[in-house]
């Protein structure tokens, strides 16, 4: 996957505007190995995927350019100090970048992205692949380059002559959409974001100190909380819109502050989209009754966050063994954090704080889950019969008494493997990351029992 040429230490924590890269391990938990288990064959994949890299949105875009013209500003009526000062690489940048659709950059992480399915599942790839997106334009365009890498055409082409994914779903309020649920009356009378959220809290206490660092180099620059934030997020923006290469607005942060900055986005996208919100789980849980459809090839049959026209047309949600093999939706990092917390992965045992520097060894860290492009793949497998050992270690081993093969379900996040700590699971899914379908199927009867939709998402 293309990277920016940023050490980790800013790549790795600039939550959902970081590029994609290869999670090792997540939280305190050990690295479980991507090598498939002895003798195991991969049969299905089901792919969602976020958006690749994009513009700011234009709210945000205004607020960085606001924090901009406060520094040239400045530097206009302080030229000498502005020159002297760690400030001088930013204080004459012209603020000129674009609104919310994909760069350069960003398509090719869509293309490679296809490219590495295709590649890395060939047996299964020969079949096709069935790709649904949302309407939203950088969604939209994100899953015609990935259908363009995974059938292995040429890299640039022109987007206008780009594939169309085969199912485009209609996004925006009310409209019933599995991959950007817009029919949950409960969270759209909702506000958005109050005052009171916790990682603007988060803001409230690591901003200022940077803000009060940054404006000590030029007289009278007064950059706020907020600035600061915003121009840590251009480091993001301006890095991808230069196709990967480092943005000075990068230099001007010391380490530790990268590591506040990761934190207020995991605050932000799990309290404002997943564990931490009380519709998040309702949100998602359509999506992942579509996911156990196409895992065990038995139709939709839960009523809340799914749409019974779509799901139940064979041409707009093909089932096996009338279907490819590979199956990739897209949507937005809001969404896919949702989806996350209906299937109870990467949970963390306690709510996260706000009011303290941020916990170590965490499981909902924002770069790992969503950065740009991220790629969640639930594959299918086929194994051996296989026992549990009882052991220190639990593993899997041959069950030599029997030549039956089983069906098993293992996720990968962005290339590390998630560990599946659903007890219906066992030590196993823990120790190796994979779950008999069976028991996986069991530990989703959240979803499988409307997801409490009627509930959380009714009218206010």
């Amino acid at each position: 996957m293309p990277r920016y040429d940023l050490p980790d230490y800013i790549s790795q924590n600039l939550g959902p505007y970081s590029a994609r890269y290869s999670v090792h391990s997540f939280g305190s938990y050990k690295h479980i190995p991507r090598d498939l288990p002895h003798d195991c064959d991969v049969v299905q994949v089901n792919i969602l995927q976020r958006h690749a890299a994009r513009y700011p949105t234009i709210g945000f875009g205004n607020n960085i350019a606001s924090a901009v013209s406060k520094i040239k500003e400045a530097a206009a009526r302080n030229p000498q100090k502005a020159a002297r000062s760690p400030l001088a690489s930013v204080s004459t940048y012209n603020y000129t970048l674009g609104q919310e659709s994909l760069v350069d950059f960003g398509r090719l992480q869509a293309y490679t992205s296809g490219r590495y399915i295709s590649d890395h599942y060939q047996h299964l790839s020969s079949g096709g692949t069935f790709i649904r997106s949302t309407s939203r334009d950088r969604v939209l365009e994100s899953a015609r380059w990935f259908k363009h890498g995974f059938n292995g055409k040429p890299f640039p082409f022109l987007v206008s002559d780009l594939e169309l994914p085969d199912v485009v779903i209609p996004s925006g309020p009310s409209i019933n959409n599995t991959l950007a649920v817009g029919n949950c009356a409960g969270a759209e009378a909702s506000p958005s974001r109050t005052s009171d959220a916790p990682n603007l809290k988060w803001l409230n206490i690591y901003g200022p100190p940077i803000a009060k660092r940054l404006n000590a180099f030029i007289p009278d620059l007064n950059l706020t909380a907020t600035d600061a934030h915003a121009l840590m997020a251009l480091c993001g923006f301006d890095t991808a819109f230069q196709n990967g290469k480092a943005s000075p607005w990068c230099r001007i942060f010391e380490k530790a502050e990268w590591t506040d900055n990761e934190y207020y986005w995991d605050l932000e996208k799990y309290y404002g989209d997943s564990y931490g919100s009380p519709y998040s789980k309702a949100q998602g849980s359509g999506w992942v009754n579509e996911l156990i459809a196409r895992l065990t090839g038995k139709p939709v049959c839960v009523s809340g966050a799914v749409n019974s026209t779509l799901d139940s047309d064979p041409a707009t949600f093909p089932l096996p063994p009338d279907s490819p093999s590979v199956f990739a939706d897209f949507s937005t990092d809001n969404n896919v954090v949702r989806m996350i917390a209906a299937l109870g992965i990467l949970e963390d045992p306690e709510p996260l704080p706000a009011y303290v520097p941020p916990p170590k060894s965490h499981l909902f860290v924002s770069s790992k889950l969503v950065p740009f492009s991220t790629s969640l793949v639930v594959e299918k497998l086929v194994c051996p019969r296989q026992v549990r050992l009882q052991g220190h270690e639990s593993t899997l081993v041959d069950d030599t008494k029997s030549r039956e093969r089983e069906e098993y379900v293992r996720m990968i996040l962005n290339e590390g493997v998630v560990p599946l700590e659903f007890k219906e699971c066992g030590r196993i899914g823990v120790k190796l990351g994979v779950c008999r379908l069976e028991d996986f199927v069991r530990s989703q009867s959240f979803s499988q029992n409307g997801g409490d939709w009627d509930t959380v998402c009714s009218s206010p």
